[in-house]
């Protein structure tokens, strides 16, 4: 394969890669058959369950939650100020220094992350068992190997 071939292949790749994320996104809001109690009626975002994730394990600040995701503080504030109204989260401050605030995970919190992984689990998983044996191993290893090129 020469390298213009490769390079066709790898932007047809990342493209797929993209209408995937949004078929995933789209399908996974759509689902108009949904109890009242799911997840989905808690506004059920990819990006909510990480930072509720990242927030059980680290208590973080406001500055790392922005550093975490590679946003300005501004923004992760908007998106921590939906967390907190929701009942996901709580702002903790410093017994010692009062400027120095954390974010904690609630009960509701848990809920919240423990049925979105399950859901996104289960979405996933219907999708990756219509494929068939050979096609999981080769899924497996290349994501296995995008992820060694990662560490």
């Amino acid at each position: 394969m020469n390298k213009i071939d490769k390079n066709k292949k790898i932007e047809y790749l990342i493209s797929l890669f993209f209408n995937t994320s949004r078929l995933i996104k789209e399908q996974s809001c759509s689902n108009k058959n949904l109890k009242p109690t799911s997840i989905h009626h808690q506004h059920f975002s990819m990006l909510r369950i990480e930072v509720v994730q990242l927030i059980e394990a680290e208590r973080p600040t406001m500055k790392r939650i922005a550093e975490y995701l590679h946003i300005k503080a501004p923004s992760a504030t908007s998106l921590i100020n939906g967390l907190v109204r929701a009942g996901y989260i709580k702002r903790m401050t410093g017994e010692k220094d009062r400027r120095m605030v954390k974010m904690i995970i609630t009960n509701k919190g848990k809920d919240f992350l423990k049925d979105g992984l399950k859901q996104m689990t289960e979405k996933l998983k219907d999708v990756l068992l219509k494929l068939d044996q050979k096609q999981i191993d080769n899924f497996i290893k290349m994501m296995e190997e995008i992820n060694n090129v990662y560490k």
